[in-house]
């Protein structure tokens, strides 16, 4: 069980190393029986960095080393050694961790034994270390998710303690934020099963959509941040130009402060983990207001308490479209939304009163593109999932399907056939494809979209049998799709296959590109310079080539839209730097000169830095040494300008 500061391995070697110091006898317990898990965190929280992350790394090896070595490096550890860095780390193997090993132990024990009594007064020790039952609440194991008490509290309650608690955040190095990140990791694998019935219940989705776009989604970003944030958020040199020789340029990326996160309910748990540990992981508190469809009530609190989070660093606030309006009005540093394009327009607009920067992830129509050439069973299957994968309720569902015509009618003949193949169910064990909707509203729209089409000439060739009310809506797959039709320019959000011919690569980009949205599209062909000359040609941001969604898959690479489908870009470097404020440094050394654009002016400097100018941007490298020449006797003269006394005369 991981602690806030130690994690697993860490924790096995100092199980390790304890039960070798100390392995017990007939009336004292081995080291590894005392509970001593409970009070790591006392012990390490009030140790310098250095030493705590020295005392890290020195388990992390016990954790590997049999225990044969571990015995000869104390028992080497223990001989007088003089001075230097080697003697000073044998002494703090000495000392260092037998104090910590010794102090875990004598702390838990029950002192009604006498023995331990008598060791208590031998060595002063205070067994009050252990009377913190709120702290030993933190890492309690529970079947049931458990709140922080953040539930019913103000607007201005949740926001005035993410503020005051930032600072610390900030403290932490981008290091130290990735042991909780790591944490988290590892109690979302343990517990996934858990996790997934929490949101098969609330979404109604189906188990295996839940374990691949949720759970493994989330594991896949957290190990990218572990893997790659330190690199990203590192301070970064950039290019000083020859103007300013002699001069250091620097970008420092730094937290923003306290960031509101405002999530929809069609991945309730993915997109709130992501945006959440990306904005921690570059030192900034969090408020995050869930769905009113999808809550998941208690679920993150009780996530984010057992890794070790403090209860002021990611707090959640429950409620509707009110508490998310009450929340930007106390002013967040930033603002990021996922959801619809409506809601974002409202939140955009609420935001510019106080100039709070917005990052809207908002709605799709994103279309499909199979030529000829396609693998066409391939592509069959690859629609057909990317149409349907959550029943379509995906900002980048599948929702045009348009295909070359000399291929029509046998994509057609090939879908249906898989479509028939599709199970549905919202509680399953695995074995269903798609579940039902999450939410009325939706299915309302679908219904809306689908006898609007009929009414002006779609065919429905699967999906008859649905009511028009029912949340199990089985796939719509239609055809003769004109566009005038709701179903081709609005976002349906359900799962719904429209497929539309096309004659040449112009024509399909062309008709793509009319759209009033630009979140994704996927690009079917064998020829991939067609491909990529079609991926280069589509005004969205994000294009999966021979795949369909996969973009979204990489948690390196930026995801965003353009036009209707939002503003900003999360995920991969861009999407961390997007948390930070990335502030501009100019390094100059110590120097008693005046600088040549400095006062003051003259008739002689305004001459010689029109020289100097017309050189150093003229070709060729004559022009380069002028540049140079003139610079030093500007430079010159321009400190002995500085320097008289009397004003020079213009």
């Amino acid at each position: 069980m991981a602690t806030k500061y130690l994690n697993d391995r860490q924790l096995s070697g100092l199980k390790k190393l304890g039960d070798i110091i100390l392995p017990g006898d007939s009336e004292l317990p081995a080291f590894s029986k005392t509970g001593f898990e409970l009070h790591v965190d006392r012990i390490c929280k009030y140790m310098n960095q250095d030493d705590l992350e020295g005392i890290e790394l020195l388990l992390s090896i016990f954790s590997w080393l049999p225990s044969l070595a571990i015995r000869i490096l104390l028992k080497i550890a223990q001989k007088p050694r003089g001075e230097g860095s080697l003697a000073a780390l044998f002494r703090q193997l000495d000392i260092g961790l037998k104090g910590i090993i010794f102090t875990l132990y004598y702390s838990n024990l029950e002192t009604a034994n006498e023995k331990a009594k008598n060791i208590h007064s031998v060595i002063g020790w205070d067994s009050q270390i252990a009377s913190y039952p709120e702290e030993d609440e933190m890492f309690e194991k529970t079947d049931q998710f458990r709140l922080q008490g953040q539930m019913g509290d103000s607007s201005e309650a949740v926001m005035s303690r993410a503020v005051l608690s930032q600072p610390a955040v900030r403290e932490l190095t981008v290091k130290r934020r990735l042991h909780y990140i790591k944490n988290l990791r590892r109690y979302i694998l343990r517990n996934r099963e858990k996790i997934t019935d929490l949101i098969q219940k609330e979404a109604q989705k189906t188990k295996t959509d839940i374990l691949v776009s949720e759970i493994f989604g989330v594991l896949d970003h957290l190990a990218f941040l572990e893997k790659f944030s330190e690199r990203i958020l590192k301070d970064e040199k950039v290019h000083t130009p020859v103007a300013l020789l002699g001069k250091k340029s620097r970008i420092y990326y730094e937290p923003l402060g306290t960031v509101l996160i405002i999530s929809p309910w069609n991945y309730p748990f993915y997109q709130a983990i992501v945006p959440i540990t990306s904005a921690f992981v570059t030192g900034n508190t969090v408020v995050y207001k869930p769905s009113e469809i999808t809550p998941l009530e208690g679920l993150l609190e009780e996530i984010f308490t057992a890794c070790g989070f403090e209860k002021e660093w990611v707090q959640v606030c429950y409620g509707d479209g009110k508490v998310g309006a009450e929340l930007i009005d106390l002013r967040p540093e930033k603002i990021f939304f996922t959801g619809s394009v409506a809601t974002g327009k409202k939140i955009m607009t609420q935001a510019a009163k106080q100039l709070i920067p917005v990052e809207l992830e908002l709605g799709g129509k994103d279309p499909a593109i199979v030529f000829e050439d396609a693998s066409l069973e391939r592509a069959v299957r690859g629609c057909l999932w990317g149409a349907l994968t959550n029943s379509g309720q995906s900002c980048t569902s599948v929702e045009q399907v348009f295909i070359q015509e000399s291929i029509f009618l046998e994509f057609k003949k090939m879908l249906l056939k898989e479509v028939k193949k599709i199970r549905q169910s919202n509680c399953d064990n695995g074995a269903v494809e798609i579940g039902h909707m999450t939410s009325p509203m939706q299915i309302k729209i679908v219904a809306d979209h689908l006898e609007d089409a009929l009414a002006k000439g779609a065919n429905l060739l699967h999906g008859d049998s649905w009511d028009r009310k029912s949340a199990a809506i089985p796939p719509l797959v239609l055809d003769n799709i004109t566009e005038e039709m709701k179903i081709y320019r609005d976002e349906t959000f359900g799962p719904i296959i429209p497929l539309i011919s096309f004659i040449s690569e112009r024509e399909v980009v062309d008709r793509c590109n009319r759209s009033q949205f630009g979140l994704s599209a996927s690009v079917w062909s064998k020829d991939l310079k067609r491909c990529d000359r079609v991926a280069r040609s589509l005004i969205t941001g994000n294009v999966s080539i021979n795949n369909v969604m996969l973009t979204e898959g990489n948690p390196a690479l930026p995801f965003g839209g353009v036009k209707n489908s939002g503003i900003g870009r999360y995920k991969g470097a861009a999407g961390l730097h997007g948390f930070c404020n990335q502030k501009s440094i100019l390094i100059d050394g110590h120097s008693e000169k005046c600088e040549v654009n400095w006062y003051p002016y003259t008739q002689k400097k305004y001459s010689g830095f029109d020289k100097m100018m017309e050189a150093l941007f003229s070709p060729g490298i004559l022009n380069f040494i002028k540049f140079a020449l003139i610079g030093m006797k500007l430079e010159s003269y321009s400190d002995k300008a500085a320097k008289k006394k009397k004003v020079p005369t213009p």
